[in-house]
């Protein structure tokens, strides 16, 4: 996506004023692939308000200014990264300095990866964590997990990706089934009331309840699952698996999201969901486990439903799908492992493991975190590799 025209503006710096040209894409943003960046997001500002803050930071290396009045500032560069296509945003370049060739695909050989990961297993951290469920990274970086206790409270962990240390350990007075992190605000599930309940971190191992999020009166979720963003927040989409639906919100303003409509799928217990871009996403069916990708369709305005892969194993569930930095689908497949997919669905490669693993999340270099649900672990797989820096 090639450099658009040179935008030219006007900062005033403690009664100083100073004028530049800012090279931009427009109706783009940068999406970085690899490695996982921290990147800052900040609220409530124009581009222009922006870009002047920037140009008070020359760390600042690019920005995406988005229309919801957000930006995302980045101080390096992923090796590997994409330009995606998104209305009245941009990503400027304030220091006119731009990422080098995209350079995708660290390791294409699948076989060869699976080996040395499976070699790295015999040297692998693992943690006791009662029945951890989804894995993220929040902006800081850090692991974070929710624990599903049999009891109240339920617990939201925190911990240091590369030991393992556990850095917080948060009661959250509720049954949960699952976590979702946007925009420094952790979406949880919530078994006891069937809502979405949302929180920033209040340090000192602590949440800040921020609001509730709920489906319209007489289409009650059931069994929420994951949780998924499009279009910068302004769309949500949330599996719900007891009742076999997946339900659309539209953000109202901050974090109040309105229930749109909902759409019954014709397969078992709608459970992972992926955000592949802001008009295709998959879900992970858990009863038969299954890839279904959805399209959007603009003209119609509707979600399409079409089977991506199904690998049925006896007394085996669908439970989450990520995707590399090489293309390659990861299906965890609790109580059987993983199963890897390229982007046409073709078997690339399995991997049985023990029972009860319920999330995968790769760090750079391919460095592999498992959730085992069955077994209260959390695992580490440092494979040793090398991948070029930007």
């Amino acid at each position: 996506m090639p450099i658009q025209t040179i935008y030219i503006i006007l900062c005033y710096f403690f009664l100083k004023i100073q004028c530049k040209s800012i090279p931009f894409i427009n109706n783009a943003v940068l999406i970085p692939i690899r490695p996982i960046l921290n990147t800052t997001r900040v609220s409530n500002m124009t581009c222009d308000q922006c870009i002047c803050s920037s140009l008070q930071n020359s760390s600042i290396l690019a920005l995406n200014c988005y229309a919801n009045f957000t930006c995302e500032l980045f101080i390096r560069y992923p090796r590997t990264y994409t330009y995606q296509s998104m209305n009245n945003s941009r990503v400027y370049f304030p220091q006119n300095i731009f990422p080098n060739a995209s350079n995708p695909c660290c390791m294409s050989n699948t076989t060869l990866l699976l080996q040395k990961l499976q070699n790295a297993s015999n040297r692998m951290i693992n943690v006791t964590v009662t029945k951890p469920r989804c894995l993220l990274l929040d902006d800081t970086g850090v692991l974070v997990t929710i624990e599903q206790t049999s009891t109240v409270p339920s617990y939201l962990d925190r911990f240091d990706p590369q030991t393992l240390t556990l850095l917080e350990h948060i009661s959250i007075n509720a049954s949960v089934g699952n976590i979702a992190y946007f925009q420094q605000k952790y979406y949880i599930g919530i078994t006891t009331n069937q809502t979405i309940s949302v929180f920033t971190s209040n340090g000192n191992n602590s949440l800040k309840y921020i609001t509730n999020i709920n489906s319209l009166v007489g289409f009650p979720m059931n069994g929420v699952r994951d949780i998924i963003f499009l279009d910068n927040g302004s769309k949500m989409v949330v599996a719900s698996a007891d009742n076999n639906r997946i339900y659309y919100f539209s953000l109202i303003n901050n974090t109040n999201y309105q229930m749109t409509t909902y759409s019954s799928v014709n397969y078992g217990a709608p459970h992972g969901l992926f955000k592949v871009n802001d008009t295709y996403f998959y879900v992970a069916s858990w009863s038969v486990p299954s890839i279904y990708g959805y399209k959007y369709i603009e003209t119609t305005s509707d979600w399409t439903q079409t089977l991506f892969v199904s690998a049925p194993t006896t007394l085996t569930y669908g439970s989450h799908v990520l995707i590399d930095d090489c293309n390659r689908r990861w299906f965890t497949v609790y109580d059987y492992g993983l199963r890897i997919y390229s982007a046409n669905g073709i078997s690339l490669g399995n991997w049985s493991m023990d029972k009860g693993y319920f999330d995968t999340l790769f760090l750079d270099n391919y460095v592999m975190i498992l959730s085992n649900s069955a077994n209260n672990k959390i695992i580490r797989i440092d494979p040793q590799i090398t991948c070029d820096e930007n």
